[in-house]
Parts: structure tokens; C-alpha cells; sequence
């Protein structure tokens, strides 16, 4: 019999493999497996094996309680992440035998769940909005709402497209269920006299592109993937659903319209557990109607019979590495709580002030050049190792060079001087914007350009999103959080190259090198 945590991770190293393996639970793990509130949040830092325990979770609740399928729901936020659960509770097996029939899938994502609960693809058939239609319906709208559209290049008119995109994706996650209230925001925004007057007359423009926007899908009989999922919030009520175990994944990136369609389910089954996971120190999805609001202040929204439980362990990056990101982000946002190693793995973090004069050149941009050679030179002494390199945008700060060819660029010079052979370039070398790179890992880590006032960046909109609760400080908080998810992808050496490494008194606060520990860098020479 089960009693604590010690004899719960005895039997699952005695009963449960992982595709063959033992299946292993630290404390805290086991823990939260035994837990039984109603509503249980868990903080899971980077590489702390967030997956691991939910997966662990749910093989205790299918194979030691009893517990049917039918009764356990994963909610992920994303297709990939969905498939991974679903993949390794497949691999599960209790004393020889699957834990899981093949067939069943737990785990879903929030829209798949929504499209079902709304009649699937009998009642929803073509009506579900794709991108390129999105894109056709928003294009037409911004030539006739913006002034002079007709007169701005491309570059300019795609800025439009993706400002008008996200505001409408900020409105229907924040306020789909009363639009007034937008409405009341603009024009009470209007009457400031400290407000931007062009940020005035952008909002009244975009919060007219939404309402025709909204207006073309309706009657065109097309919904979007938040109208989905309001409508079936609305579908549950009064209805009746046989969960017993809820569990959200990626917790922090929760918005009120996700939180809508998990307190209507809660309702047709009042007497279910919910969990849920993440991280507050990776919550950098803001631009995409997130808010950390719903993890920080959990028990506000699901207040009954509630905990709060943390996973401490990183697993993936060694001492240095964790000890720098708990630092960092003590001194950026002033929490506290970080977490320790579990890697045995030694690791060191290094730091490069880029400058115009190491390389000599051939015929590229010389910053741009002693960027490329420092990194080719991280690779020659790093062989054999997996390394990723991450930048804050696509594009880099030289004019025509995105993150991609960068890479290529750096994969054939490592070819070309024989530090790497051609079958392999592509396998170990990798390039990604900070926010892609969340939930991944390489031995090897290089940050591209962290340079004062570019990263962390200043809020290009003008404060066009402050409606929807961009303040500076928020916004800063998120930057913050980015260069966290950069600091915890390595496991063994990272590599910040900058043109300012150097921290002067009066920008400070716009330069990250701030907020690390200097006993923990090493200049690279």
C-alpha cells in the first residue's frame, strides 16, 4: 500500500517502465502525484520534468486508482505538445502490460476539445476560418481602414496585417464576452489629454478593423479559433461530462477566454481535480493574449480547496547555469524562488564583447563577421556537441540577414574549414528565435546580439496595447522572462555575445548584463 512519497516512487521503480526503463520520481514529483486538493497549481522550473510528471500522474491515476481514461483530460496548448504526452503514455507499461490502449488519447488541445464540444466536423464542416482566408478578409479591411495604405511598401503593410492580427487576437481572448468594455477603454483613452494622439486614432482604426472583421466572418458563416472556443464554453452549460482529473500544461499561458472554457467544463463536473502546471518565469506569450495573471494569482480564480506545490530540480543545466538564471531573475523581477540542479554535468556561462576589429574581412558587414567567426569558433572547440543558437529576432540587426542565413552561412564556413563534415552540419548546428526555443535543449548555447536597449526592447507599439495591460513594467517583466528561457536551454556552456557587455550607471536597467552575477562569467577570448 501507498502511504507518502518515498513508498509512491518504491513502487514505481518496482511496477512502471518507460519504454523499458525505470521510471524514476524525486520527492517533489511524488509528491504532487499524491496530491489530492481539488485545484493544485504547480510552478515546474526550466528542465525540472514538468511532462515527466504529469505523464507520472496520470499512469498513477490509470493503473494504481483505477481510475478509467475516460475520466482523465490533458489540456495542451499546442498540437506538439499533445502528441508528446499522448506518445509517451503509450510507451508506459505496469508490471509488463500497457498502461494505455493505443487508440486512446488523453491528452488534446484546447481547440480540438473546443471543435468537438461544438458538433466536430458535422456542424462546423468549412466554417472554421483557415489563415490564408484570415489573412485575404484582415488584407481588404486594412486597405480601406488605414489612410494612404495604398502608399506604404510591403514591409510597412505587413507591420499593419500583424498589428491589426494581434489586436484581434488580444480582443477576442480578453474581451469576447462584453466588446463595450473595449469600446469604453478607447474612449475613455480619447479623453486623456497626456494620451498620443496618433495612438488615439490607431486604436478607434483597430478596434474598427475588428468589428468589421467580425462582422465579414459572420456573414461569411466562418469563426476563428477564439470564437470556437467562447462558443463552446457557452455549448457546456447546463451539460454533464464524466471527468474526474483535469490538467492543464503550460498553465502560464492561461487568458481569460482559456480560463472561460475550463471553469464552464469545471461546472459539468463539479467534483473534478484540477492541476495545473507551468512556469511564471516562461510566461512570454503576452503578444498573444497570455496573462500571468491567471498563475500568479491562481487561487483568486479557483479558490476552493486549493494548493500551491513546486517542482525545484533542473535536470538539464548544470550548477553555474541554474545559479545565474535564479540570480538574474531574482534582481530582474525580484522572485525569489528559484530552483537547484540535478545535473552532475559542469557547466560555465561566457560572455564576448563583440567588436569591429578581430576578423579581417571578406566582404561582410566586420561586426557581422566577428559575430559569424566567434561563433564558428565556439564550434571548433565544442566538437561533437549539439549547439543552438538563439536570437531575439528572425532578423538580425545587418541589413538582409535573418537568423536562417545566419545559420547557413556558419554551417558552410564550418564545413568549408573542415571543423564539421557536411552530413552532420545540419544535425548539430540549429538556429531559433528565444521564443521557439522554449521547451528545448543543446549541450551548447550562443545568444546572439544581447545588446542594451535591444534586447530587453523598448515597446515599439508606442503603447498602443496598454489597453490590454502593457505597461512598462509588465512589459519589461516579459522581456526578463525571455532571456530566462534563453539562460536555462544549455546544459553544459553558454555563450552571450554583445556589443555591450559593459554596463554603464545610466542604462542599467536596459542592459541584462545588470542583472547577472559577474562570479559566474568567464570572458572569452
Amino acid at each position: 500500500m501507498i502511504k507518502n512519497e518515498k513508498s509512491l516512487q518504491k513502487w514505481f521503480l518496482q511496477h512502471i517502465k518507460d519504454d523499458g526503463n525505470p521510471y524514476f520520481l524525486d520527492k517533489h514529483q511524488a509528491k504532487i502525484i499524491l496530491d489530492s486538493h481539488k485545484n493544485t497549481l504547480v510552478t515546474a522550473r526550466a528542465g525540472s520534468g514538468k511532462t515527466r510528471t504529469i505523464v507520472a500522474k496520470i499512469i498513477f491515476l490509470l493503473s494504481y486508482r483505477q481510475i478509467p481514461p475516460e475520466e482523465i483530460i490533458v489540456f495542451a496548448f499546442n498540437r506538439k505538445a499533445k502528441i508528446e504526452i499522448n506518445e509517451r503514455l503509450s510507451k508506459i507499461t505496469c508490471d509488463d502490460q500497457s498502461v494505455l490502449a493505443s487508440q486512446h488519447e488523453i491528452a488534446t488541445t484546447f481547440h480540438a476539445f473546443a471543435y468537438k464540444i461544438i458538433g466536430g466536423k458535422e456542424a462546423v464542416g468549412k466554417k472554421l476560418i483557415s489563415e490564408s482566408q484570415e489573412n485575404d478578409i484582415i488584407t481588404r479591411i486594412i486597405r480601406s481602414a488605414i489612410p494612404a495604405a495604398g502608399e506604404l511598401n510591403l514591409s510597412d503593410f505587413t507591420k499593419e496585417i500583424e498589428t491589426a492580427k494581434q489586436f484581434i487576437t488580444r480582443a477576442e481572448q480578453k474581451y469576447f464576452a462584453d466588446y463595450n468594455i473595449l469600446d469604453d477603454l478607447i474612449e475613455e483613452k480619447q479623453r486623456e489629454p497626456t494620451s498620443d494622439n496618433a495612438i488615439q486614432t490607431k486604436l478607434v482604426i483597430l478596434n474598427n478593423v475588428l468589428k468589421e472583421y467580425q462582422r465579414q466572418l459572420r456573414e461569411a458563416g466562418l469563426i476563428n479559433f477564439n470564437q470556437m472556443m467562447a462558443q463552446a464554453a457557452e455549448r457546456l452549460r447546463g451539460k454533464v461530462t464524466p471527468f474526474s482529473h483535469i490538467f492543464v500544461d503550460e498553465y502560464q499561458d492561461f487568458s481569460l477566454l482559456f480560463l472561460n472554457l475550463i471553469q464552464s467544463l469545471r461546472n459539468t463536473c463539479p467534483d473534478a481535480h484540477l492541476l495545473c502546471v507551468g512556469d511564471d518565469w516562461q510566461a512570454i506569450n503576452r503578444f498573444a493574449g497570455s496573462d500571468v495573471e491567471y498563475f500568479i494569482h491562481f487561487a483568486k480564480y479557483f479558490p476552493e480547496d486549493y494548493t500551491r506545490l513546486f517542482i525545484p530540480t533542473n535536470y538539464r543545466s548544470g550548477k553555474k547555469i541554474v545559479k545565474n538564471a535564479n540570480y538574474f531573475m531574482s534582481r530582474a523581477i525580484g522572485d525569489y524562488q528559484g530552483c537547484k540542479t540535478g545535473s552532475k554535468q559542469r557547466s560555465k556561462i561566457y560572455v564576448k564583447n563583440i567588436n569591429y576589429g578581430q576578423y579581417s574581412s571578406n566582404n561582410l558587414p566586420l561586426l557581422l563577421e566577428n559575430y559569424l567567426y566567434t561563433s564558428l569558433d565556439i564550434i571548433k572547440d565544442n566538437p561533437g556537441k549539439t549547439i543552438k543558437i538563439l536570437s531575439r529576432n528572425n532578423n538580425l540587426s545587418f541589413n538582409g540577414w535573418s537568423l536562417e542565413r545566419y545559420i547557413t552561412t556558419l554551417r558552410n564556413l564550418a564545413v568549408k574549414e573542415h571543423i564539421i563534415d557536411v552530413t552532420s552540419a545540419e544535425g548539430l548546428i540549429s538556429g531559433l528565435t528565444i521564443h521557439r526555443s522554449k521547451g528545448l535543449e543543446a549541450d551548447i548555447v550562443i545568444l546572439l546580439e544581447i545588446d542594451a536597449e535591444k534586447f530587453p526592447g523598448k515597446d515599439k507599439s508606442g503603447g498602443l496595447y496598454e489597453i490590454f495591460g502593457d505597461t512598462t513594467e509588465n512589459l519589461f517583466a516579459d522581456e526578463a522572462r525571455l532571456f530566462y528561457v534563453a539562460l536555462t536551454r544549455p546544459k553544459e556552456k553558454l555563450y552571450i555575445l554583445s556589443k555591450t557587455t559593459i554596463v554603464t550607471k545610466e542604462k542599467q536597467r536596459l542592459n541584462f548584463f545588470h542583472y547577472l552575477n559577474d562570479d559566474w562569467l568567464e570572458e572569452l577570448n
